[in-house]
């Protein structure tokens, strides 16, 4: 069968390819902002993290598996050679870039404390590139860490902690308060005056998102000639981690015998944040809690993802994509960039997941059926609750 052709996109992908790539390599520091504003006790929710993610990962990555070996259609990909490098490994982001960042934030600094203390008009938007500045900044200089440190020490646990410093500097500069500071990085709102770092990193969630369609795009074939795998892929991660994930939060009592608005916040858990903090309003639990739990999974992911496939012996590309985009989402599927054949499989069931689950918590008999796993309890009492 000829494979079909699309000539007009086929002539573009070279042009989107760049940024895309560029958009999808720095993905992690557009979700720094959601982790910043962690309020909640982790000890409670790290085995939802944890067992949670083992559960997508084994569940979606066996069932793929089991059906590819029916078709007679599992591969073993070749393990990717290391070479021994001639001279020191090339650093994630450039010494000018750093640089830059560094002078920016200096710079900034001064002039938003400045501004602030003499109570200039201006002194939001100022504060907001300053902020910027130094979110960016402290990304790129943890992600030039040597990998051996990144694999432990995630670039967005060192954004995150620097971040928190600045925050805290700024409202002992200003004679403002931590709190106050961490309101104005996120306030909500895009308008010129009035926009944080936070509301404008957000921003560019989309966008990020986004560009995993071009690797996708990339691999069109392969994805068409594995359609129903595919599809396999995306049932399993979605409803499979939807309804698992209530009925573990229930078992385990989370958060006790008021915890409902709890539970609802963890069940979209694996979903890309964009979604998630969509159907954590749908279910009626809080969207931060949501952002942050993907941000814990996705660090999760990215750090033990591809080295469990690996002790389970699972080699073909096609499951290890399908099952660490389904379980660990954008992170995780960002550390199997660097598997060519794996890659374009974990993008596609990344969005696919998050898209799906989306349609199912929209569809009110599925959502109900989702709070009464979670909660035990009918839709009117759990509104009533939270409210």
């Amino acid at each position: 069968m000829a494979r079909p052709s699309w000539p007009l996109s086929d002539a573009l992908i070279p042009f989107l390819f760049p940024p895309a790539r560029f958009q999808s390599s720095t993905y992690c520091k557009f979700l720094i902002f959601c982790f910043i504003f962690l309020r909640f006790q982790i000890v409670k929710v790290l085995g939802v993290v944890v067992l949670g993610f083992y559960f997508t990962l084994c569940s979606t990555t066996y069932t793929v598996l089991g059906l590819r070996k029916l078709q007679g259609a599992v591969t073993d990909a070749a393990p990717v050679k290391k070479v021994a490098p001639s001279g020191s490994a090339p650093k994630a982001f450039s010494d000018e870039m750093l640089a830059f960042l560094v002078k920016g934030t200096v710079v900034s600094a001064a002039v938003s404390i400045a501004a602030t203390r003499s109570n200039n008009a201006y002194r939001t938007p100022l504060q907001t590139i300053f902020l910027g500045f130094t979110t960016v900044a402290s990304f790129v200089w943890g992600a030039r860490f040597p990998p051996g440190v990144t694999k432990f020490l995630h670039p967005i646990l060192t954004s995150t902690g620097l971040t928190f410093v600045a925050l805290h500097l700024t409202g002992m500069a200003t004679g403002s308060t931590f709190i106050n500071i961490l309101k104005e990085y996120k306030c909500g709102s895009l308008a010129p005056l009035e926009a944080g770092a936070g509301d404008l990193i957000l921003s560019l969630l989309g966008p990020a998102v986004i560009s995993f369609a071009i690797a996708m795009y990339s691999r069109k074939g392969v994805m068409a000639s594995n359609l129903p795998t595919v599809l396999t892929g995306v049932a399993m991660g979605s409803a499979g981690s939807l309804f698992g994930t209530a009925a573990f939060v229930r078992a385990i009592r989370l958060g006790g015998s008021d915890g409902c608005f709890l539970r609802l916040s963890t069940i979209p858990r694996n979903i890309t944040t964009a979604l998630a903090m969509v159907i954590a309003k749908m279910l009626g639990g809080d969207i931060s809690i949501a952002a942050s739990l993907v941000v814990l999974t996705g660090m999760f992911a990215a750090m033990i993802g591809g080295k469990t496939l690996d002790a389970w012996g699972v080699t073909d590309p096609v499951s290890r994509g399908l099952g660490l985009g389904a379980a660990g989402q954008s992170l995780g599927a960002a550390s199997l960039s660097h598997e060519k054949d794996a890659f374009p499989f974990a993008a596609v069931n990344m969005v696919l997941v998050a898209v799906f689950a989306t349609i199912l918590a929209s569809i009110p008999a599925i959502s109900d059926l989702l709070i009464q796993v979670a909660c035990g309890a009918p839709t009117e009492e759990v509104i009533s609750t939270v409210a």
